[in-house]
């Protein structure tokens, strides 16, 4: 029986930083009624990152919220594999468009991601969380 592919991510993040990722977990928790693992929350940012325009995001890491949320503890986070792959499409994405030259720093993106949660709807984190359960692979089941 495979086990299903994980992967761990770091994030260097401020104390703010760590503040805006425990909040997102916590909402996120309170939306679905449930305990979640860190790396959801992480797989949600991410997925509402992949989703928003360039334009958004060039306006996102130029707030001052989100240049403070940048730091120097690191926190590591499990998550998907696939997540690296969403990650380099949305960095192909972005210099793809006439908003960047290059693509930003995949942690300062991560922290859009984060930041992006104080917008999104209840549903919309919802549906994402569902999204993302939905493609990692199920555990086969003991009988």
């Amino acid at each position: 029986m495979g086990k299903a592919a994980s992967r761990t991510y770091k994030l260097r993040l401020s104390d703010q930083g760590i503040d805006l990722f425990l909040a997102c977990h916590y909402r996120l928790a309170q939306v679905l009624r449930d305990f979640i693992p860190y790396g959801a929350t992480f797989s949600v940012a991410v997925a509402l990152l992949e989703r928003m325009d360039p334009d958004d995001i060039a306006a996102e890491l130029e707030t001052r919220s989100c240049l403070q949320c940048t730091g120097d503890k690191t926190c590591f986070v499990g998550s998907s594999a696939e997540l690296a792959e969403i990650m380099q499409l949305v960095c192909e994405r972005l210099v793809a468009s006439d908003r960047f030259a290059q693509s930003p720093p995949v942690g300062k993106l991560y922290v859009v991601g984060l930041a992006s949660f104080r917008t999104a709807e209840d549903k919309d984190l919802a549906q994402a969380y569902r999204r993302i359960a939905g493609q990692r692979p199920r555990r086969a089941k003991k009988n």
